[in-house]
């Protein structure tokens, strides 16, 4: 029988532990990540540039954490730093919620806005890390698929259930992820327990692979698309409110459908591209965001506005497993935190400055989304272009897929 899937991605609990972990994370976070910058511009008139400024403050604050966080996780352990992030956030969304409920100073919500996001990477690192040591190489993109495909339907979930709840009272935005944060540390307590390699207590909190030119190389290929794509996490919320006029339900179930077309098309989008390069699959991926992101300037019918945010996410099925598993590909066993680490710290050296860059185009060109929308496209296609461009500087031996589920067509069991 045909399989989308590796049956031992499939079978194993730690990965099916993370996927559904993700799914709760995600149904809370998202609602968040979308509707609290509309809260502060609907609600509190904060101008798009001081969003965006926040939104920069938030990736700053990664920095450090990314650095120390992947050697801690080396050092101490994998188990412990996960068992430790969802209380730090439960209390974080509790102060945010705070902020909003009792119309409180906006540092309230910036402060637990900003921390939120720093703790979020730290605990994306421990989980990458966890899912790279329960994997072989031939499995990790299906496993990181999995994982995606749990996070995007807590993704699909949190924006239509938030779009309807802050119609009613954004303070109840935040309780959300507090409670789904109290459901993914009983996940992990129960379920993750793993014969880990043993903690490495001699490591340094601030080693960096900077002798590896090949992870450099990659990783700031990766981060750049982040940098591209960031318009779809930081601006079209705004833009589809604030310009297109489009009410927060509609926007929630606009960012609904991602969740859902990621879900639907990510194992048969995988199963398209299984023979093709990581890093080019990368590269076709940013050339679908442009062409999306450019329909995004010229259409303002609704109907259109979802068929657009289908292929986008196509792209973002193209790209985004590869990401995330390319670095587990090039990383030693034993340094895996580091790396992963390593590549968190650079795409946070180059994202912060995404939101800001963006946030300023919107104030800028907000007449004018043909042009906004088309500049944005041009500068996925030149990311895309330069990745095959620069391949002698980051290339590596691709695994062989040779297991008969793996291949269209193969049979299994």
């Amino acid at each position: 029988m045909k399989l989308p899937i590796s049956k031992d991605v499939v079978q194993n609990k730690i990965v099916t532990t993370i996927s559904i972990a993700e799914l709760l994370r995600l149904m809370g976070r998202s609602g968040v990540w979308v509707f609290i910058p509309i809260y502060l511009l609907e609600v509190r008139s904060i101008p798009y540039i001081e969003i965006g400024i926040l939104f920069v403050l938030s990736g700053i604050a990664a920095i450090p954490v990314s650095i120390f966080g992947g050697n801690l996780v080396d050092r101490v352990g994998r188990r412990k730093i996960a068992l430790l992030m969802p209380p730090m956030l439960a209390v974080l969304f509790f102060v945010m919620f705070l902020g909003i409920n009792f119309n409180l100073s906006n540092l309230y919500i910036y402060s637990s806005f900003v921390l939120f996001a720093a703790v979020a990477t730290l605990q994306s690192v421990v989980d990458m890390v966890i899912v790279t040591d329960s994997t072989n190489d031939i499995d990790r993109i299906d496993a990181f698929s999995l994982t995606r495909i749990g996070a995007n339907v807590g993704f699909s979930l949190g924006p239509a259930i938030s779009g309807f709840v802050v119609s009613y009272n954004y303070a109840i935005l935040p309780l959300i992820p507090l409670i789904s944060e109290s459901l993914g540390f009983y996940l992990f307590y129960k379920y993750i327990n793993y014969n880990e390699a043993p903690p490495q207590a001699e490591k340094s909190l601030i080693s960096f692979p900077r002798g590896d030119n090949r992870f450099l190389m990659i990783s700031i290929l990766l981060s750049l698309a982040f940098f591209a794509t960031g318009p779809w996490a930081y601006i079209l919320n705004q833009f589809l409110s604030k310009i297109d006029l489009i009410p927060n339900f509609i926007i929630g179930l606009l960012f609904a459908t991602n969740g859902a077309v990621v879900v639907g098309l990510q194992l048969p989008v995988n199963r398209l591209f299984y023979k093709t390069d990581d890093m080019k699959r990368v590269a076709v991926g940013l050339l679908i965001y442009a062409a999306t992101f450019v329909v995004f300037g010229i259409t303002r019918n609704i109907a259109l506005l979802f068929l657009d945010v289908v292929f986008l996410t196509i792209g973002e099925n193209v790209i985004s497993p590869p990401m995330t598993s390319v670095i587990g590909r090039i990383a030693p066993e034993g340094r895996r935190g580091e790396y992963y680490g390593g590549f968190s710290l650079l795409s946070n050296f180059v994202s912060p400055f995404s939101p800001i860059v963006y946030a300023a185009m919107l104030a800028f060109f907000y007449r004018s989304p043909i042009i906004l929308w088309g500049l944005i496209g041009v500068i996925c296609v030149a990311l895309a272009v330069a990745i095959p461009l620069t391949r002698r500087a980051w290339s590596y031996q691709e695994t062989t897929l040779s297991r008969t589920d793996q291949v269209p067509g193969g049979k299994a069991g």
